[in-house]
Parts: structure tokens; sequence; C-alpha cells
């Protein structure tokens, strides 16, 4: 499953809130992305045939058929293959050597690694 911006945009809307009928989420829409109502049908109909939204009931309430960590994972996992030959310490690597991790990020990632070792303290 790879999400463009657009799909990203409304399953995030979604996450926050939930279930959103489709005037609520036309309308959230147009605040978060200055969509007008018809782009915002459109997309929920797209996403829905898609599989990534459901609706139940009249008047029909949207719900995301995939979650925030779901689709995170997902696309994380296609850019670690896509820009770093998927090589997650390439990719730690490159953010170290930019100075994009910062203390508390290494304590953070230290803990996880530790985690994963089964080192849990």
């Amino acid at each position: 499953m790879q999400l463009c911006q657009s799909e990203w945009t409304v399953l995030q809307s979604l996450w926050e809130r939930q279930p959103q009928t489709l005037m609520q989420l036309v309308e959230d829409l147009k605040l978060r992305a200055g969509w007008s109502a018809s782009t915002s049908k459109t997309m929920a109909a797209r996403m829905t045939e898609k599989g990534l939204l459901r609706y139940e009931g009249k008047p029909r309430r949207y719900y995301p058929n995939v979650t925030r960590e779901e689709a995170g994972l997902e696309e994380t996992e296609q850019l670690l293959s896509r820009a770093f030959g998927g090589k997650l310490g390439l990719l730690v690597s490159n953010f170290a050597d930019h100075g994009k991790i910062g203390k508390d990020e290494l304590e953070e990632l230290y803990a996880i690694l530790d985690k994963a070792a089964g080192r849990e303290d």
C-alpha cells in the first residue's frame, strides 16, 4: 500500500477523529487542505473503493481501514528500501552524520535497541 499525499491527508483527519460523516470530512478537509467539497467526496469514494476507508449507516459515517501505525510502517519500509537499499544502519548513520539526531533521540534509540535485543532493564 503506497499512499499519495492526498490519501495521507484524508487518513490523518480520520485518525484524529472518527467516525466522521461525509459532510464533517468535507469541512475538515476544506480547513486542513483547502479542498472543495467535490474533491473531498471524490477522494472519499476512491479511497473506499481501494479499501482504505469504510463507511456505515445513514448518513454515512467514515472510518479508516488502516491504522496510523500500519501506514507508517509501510511508508518507512518503502523509504528504507528506495533510499537506503533496505539497510537500517545506513539510514541511522545518514541522520547521525548530518546532526539530525539529538541526545534525547539517541537515548531513545539505545532503549529501543536494548529492548529489541532482550536487554531490558
